[in-house]
């Protein structure tokens, strides 16, 4: 797959999960997933545990960035939801991580750069 075939199957893959329930890191990853037609994101402001009692539904998907920071946050976040029987979508956000390594891209901010 070249770059534009990685954008374009991102880009489509980040769409077909627009509907669901986000969790990110900040203010500047929920905009741009905003301008891709999300509505239903969390931001870690206060704190992991006081954004996971907002959530409103038990299927959620963690776009944490895919540096060592946002890894960790991701799999914390996992380890509070997940016995909370909550359903982690992990392939979502593994699927995004890989076509975010072709891209070479880190951080959810660097989206702005696929869709020019």
């Amino acid at each position: 797959m070249n770059t534009q075939e990685v954008e374009e199957e991102l880009l489509k893959l980040l769409k077909e999960n627009k509907e669901k329930q986000v969790i990110v890191e900040g203010k500047r990853d929920k905009n741009v997933l905003c301008l891709l037609g999300f509505k239903k994101i969390l931001t870690i402001n206060k704190g992991i545990y006081e954004t996971t009692e907002k959530l409103k539904e038990k299927e959620v998907l963690i776009l944490t960035d895919y540096d060592p920071e946002g890894r960790k946050i991701a799999k914390k976040l996992n380890s509070i939801l997940q016995p909370q029987r909550y359903k982690v979508d992990r392939e979502t956000r593994r699927k995004i991580g890989f076509m975010f390594t072709r891209l070479k891209i880190r951080k959810i901010e660097e989206l702005r750069s696929v869709f020019k």
